[in-house]
């Protein structure tokens, strides 16, 4: 194998990161579009060239775990036939862009984004001197309609305006910062890319740059008009997500991962059960759910206890919903707990319609990138910080399980802790 391996926070395919359980490979499929036979190709890889976990990023990218370094050359060949590698890691690891999981199924949206993600990555892998964009740097473009991109934070993401197909709405670090014509996205993203680079200094997000310096800075030389009137974001909800949805004159069924998860022989049953019920195909999403989309209602809500019984989330009520959790210990060899039986023993004392609860294996928070109710596995128990980032000062340390679960029952009921 040529092609540099990397052990950090952000894998690909070409640059495989190094875990406790193996390399990871991050697949980024364009507008996160999984066709059935593709997703049994890729449980297969799971089985043979790893330890058959798989996992589904929050931003919309699957990762085979467990890959034996002997087997890495072997699985790269055989993504190479599927056309799914990238010229170099520089170009993959550019290439961040977080698509609409409904886009061209969606009759209620004013935009159908594939097409802009797809040129937008295209210019992402060919411009060389973006490849010197951070690892986490990333883009959204949202449809709109009836799944927007709520909740999904990127440095630079353009929306939809409702009303208006052939305009956008530009965001710089979550702060509104104009108005574009839908035609000149790829224009518009390569100058704010150019120009973030030439002001970043140490900075690694768009937010710290905007932080720093303001919105304007940013935008010079840049083909945009004043901002449109803030939208006011709400995190993503799963009850317009999981189990059968009407959508225009069809429907989908949203299967939810624990914790972003999925074996191989799920992956491929998902793959099997959906296309037997006249599925168009899958969509993965950036709220670890997967979509069948393109079903007709009765043979959606058929789909439903058939996925369930396989294991998959399809109850928006299902209180394991509001826990984000990285794998943890032993497969990461930076946790220093098993983040997610501590996230499934405190479920029950919590709701899924509560604030969201982030359990870290260490500082670095990999698994939920806004402000929540965290908690840091450390040597002696958990620290816990009451709404923010797990690399911010705690207010609480040496938690043990007794403890979490008495403050989680106490917020849950309303009091203060």
């Amino acid at each position: 194998m040529t092609e540099t391996l990397r052990k950090g926070w952000c894998p690909g395919a070409l640059a495989p990161m190094l875990s406790g359980d193996g390399y990871i490979f991050r697949l980024r499929l364009t507008n996160g579009i999984l066709p059935f036979e593709r997703a049994k190709i890729f449980a297969d890889l799971a089985r043979r060239f790893g330890n058959g976990a798989v996992d589904l990023s929050a931003r919309a990218n699957l990762q085979m775990r467990g890959v034996a370094g002997e087997n890495i050359a072997d699985l790269q060949d055989e993504l190479r036939a599927l056309g799914l590698l990238d010229a170099d890691a520089r170009a993959e690891a550019v290439r961040n862009v977080v698509p609409s999981p409904l886009a061209g199924f969606d009759p209620s949206a004013p935009l159908d984004a594939r097409p802009l993600v797809a040129a937008l990555e295209a210019l992402l892998a060919r411009e060389e001197a973006l490849h010197d964009l951070p690892a986490k740097f990333g883009f959204s473009v949202d449809g709109g309609g009836f799944l927007p991109l709520r909740g999904v934070e990127t440095d630079i993401a353009f929306a939809a305006l409702p009303g208006a197909p052939s305009r956008l709405a530009l965001s710089l670090g979550g702060r509104p910062a104009g108005e574009l014509a839908a035609q000149d996205l790829c224009v518009v993203a390569e100058s704010l890319a150019r120009n973030f680079l030439r002001l970043r200094g140490q900075d690694r997000r768009m937010s710290a740059v905007v932080a720093r310096l303001g919105v304007a800075p940013l935008l010079e030389g840049v083909a945009v008009v004043a901002p449109p009137p803030t939208r006011e974001e709400a995190a993503a909800q799963y009850d317009n997500i999981l189990g059968a949805q009407p959508c225009g004159g069809q429907n989908f069924v949203g299967a939810g991962l624990l914790f972003g998860r999925i074996d191989a022989d799920a992956l491929e049953a998902l793959a099997e059960q959906a296309q037997a019920s006249g599925a168009a195909e899958l969509r993965l999403t950036p709220w670890r759910a997967i979509l069948a989309v393109g079903l007709e209602r009765a043979a959606a809500v058929e789909l439903v206890p058939r996925l369930s019984a396989l294991g998959f989330l399809l109850d928006a009520q299902d209180s394991r919903l509001a826990f984000a959790a990285c794998p943890g210990a032993p497969a990461c060899s930076s946790a220093r707990g098993d983040v997610r039986a501590l996230a499934l023993a405190l479920a029950p004392y919590w709701s899924a319609q509560a604030d969201r609860v982030h359990i870290s294996g260490c500082e670095k928070g990999c698994a939920f990138n806004s402000p929540a109710l965290t908690l840091v596995a450390e040597a002696d128990g958990y620290a816990l910080i009451d709404f923010g980032l797990a690399r911010e000062k705690p207010s609480a340390r040496g938690l043990d399980l007794a403890a979490l679960r008495s403050r989680l029952t106490s917020l849950a009921q309303g009091m203060r802790v």
